[in-house]
């Protein structure tokens, strides 16, 4: 398969507000691959990085690979990168040729974006943090700036305990026993991805039955094939996983305080409740909504359920929250989409 051909950017829209110009290779460059339901994740992890590395004198340079771009949001973002004296580059992608990859309702095609990334920048630049859209900076990524790679491909963060086991025997191979790495966070070495062809080699992969009949998430489960062995690990203070779920789950306001703690530099807010939606709201979710409220964003409400599945978990938060007239509306809603 020819990624090249089944990819191509509508329009690339570049907005810099750096007070000195200087060449993207120069810079740290970080990206993001979304669909329209990502777009405020996107732009609050730039913020967020942003804020939290101000006194950190690193110049970096942010892009977003998305398959829709609208005027407000490259003006939310203008603003945005006017605030942090930064640039932001926006790719619009055509996803259409890429509707014929595996996908499923949970996993759009737009997991293959990171893929994109890698892709597109192993041409232009040298490294590249991928993080996806639900990811929150709140430390510092001196160490992480200046972290330089040999032959490895990248580096990345080992997924949850419970994710190695069960990976190891889809995959069929125990060498993924605390191995296995979650793909929302990933530091590539970009020249050797492209000496050794890795674009040419996830292709491979996806191509082959006998592979293909194993995997579970399309994109996660290949990057792992193809990386064992070949990375540097990360500590989990760089994709430290939570889920909002937890929450009603544990019934326990502080819990978030046994995963989150000082030394983390990245939260991943997993699962279907982002700190984003109305519901979300708890201590938890402050490292994303402190941003928010001090970026161009603020200006907008928290976003409503719109998907069966939002509806589904609006009602559990909301029921536990004791906003029960809200929760009630929110199961109905939920039960007559259901129908």
């Amino acid at each position: 398969m020819d990624f090249k051909k089944l990819t191509r950017f509508k329009d690339i829209v570049v907005l810099d507000k750096r007070t000195v110009a200087c060449d993207d290779r120069d810079t740290f460059n970080i990206s993001w691959g979304i669909d329209k339901n990502y777009q405020v994740g996107a732009a609050i992890s730039i913020a967020s990085i942003l804020e939290n590395n101000k006194q950190q004198n690193i110049e970096f340079t942010f892009h977003i690979i998305s398959d829709f771009l609208d005027g407000d949001y490259v003006e939310l973002l203008t603003q945005l990168a006017d605030q942090y004296k930064t640039v932001i580059k926006l790719y619009h992608i055509d996803s259409q040729p890429l509707t014929s990859l595996p996908k499923t309702n949970i996993w759009p095609v737009s997991i293959y974006y990171r893929l994109l990334s890698f892709d597109y920048f192993s041409e232009r630049l040298d490294k590249l943090l991928y993080l996806d859209a639900d990811v929150t900076c709140k430390g510092s990524l001196h160490e992480l700036a200046a972290m330089e790679f040999g032959n490895e491909y990248g580096a990345v963060v080992v997924d949850v305990d419970s994710m190695q086991k069960k990976s190891a025997e889809r995959l069929q191979n125990d060498e993924f026993k605390g191995n296995y790495f979650n793909s929302g966070v990933m530091y590539i070495n970009l020249r050797q991805w492209l000496t050794s062809h890795l674009t040419e080699k996830f292709f491979e992969l996806l191509s082959d039955n006998n592979i293909t009949k194993n995997i579970k998430y399309p994109d996660q489960d290949i990057l792992n094939i193809m990386f064992l062995h070949h990375v540097k690990i990360l500590p989990r203070s760089y994709n430290t996983i939570y889920t909002l779920k937890s929450e009603f789950e544990k019934k326990d306001r502080n819990y978030y305080n046994s995963v989150i703690n000082d030394r983390t530099v990245f939260i991943h807010y997993t699962g279907v409740t982002k700190p984003w939606h109305d519901w979300a709201d708890y201590p938890s979710a402050q490292f994303f909504r402190s941003i928010y409220k001090i970026s161009p964003w603020k200006i907008r409400p928290y976003q409503a359920a719109e998907q069966k599945h939002e509806y589904r978990e609006r009602y559990k938060h909301l029921l536990y929250q004791n906003k029960f007239f809200d929760g009630l509306c929110a199961a109905i809603k939920y039960n007559l989409m259901k129908g």
